[in-house]
């Protein structure tokens, strides 16, 4: 809530938000801290940052591309736990593809979109 209402927390939520999506102890808060993350990649691409987003050589306790990389798909391995957690962590991903690296931009921007599309199809049949 605090990410969406009140322009000011841009710049004191990101990236701090970013070191709380590896430890394990905050996994029941991934769903709300992706889609904050997600919200704020977002705004800061709007404003012009399209490149890397993540300025791991300003910011040392930020977890290594590698940490939330991991981290994200294997949560997004089980996409229809603790409020989609899954889905939010694919979403968090896609935006930050760049960040990660360069290289895969183009892959994912193209595959997780669909890859999203499908999970949240087959959580309607489920639930349907």
């Amino acid at each position: 809530l605090l990410s969406l209402s009140v322009p000011f927390s841009r710049q004191v939520l990101w990236p701090y938000l970013l070191e709380f999506v590896t430890p394990i102890q905050f996994t029941n808060a991934l769903t709300p801290l992706c889609k904050s993350l997600m919200y704020l990649a977002v705004k800061k691409q709007e404003e012009g940052e399209s490149a890397s987003l993540i300025r791991y050589d300003l910011n040392a306790n930020l977890p290594s591309p590698y940490a939330l990389t991991t981290r994200l798909l294997v949560v997004s391995s089980q996409p229809y736990v603790g409020d989609s957690r899954g889905t939010a962590a694919l979403r968090l991903l896609n935006v930050l593809n760049y960040s990660i690296h360069p290289d895969l931009d183009q892959l994912w921007s193209k595959r997780i979109p669909l890859l999203v599309e499908h999970v949240e199809g087959r959580k309607r049949l489920l639930l349907g």
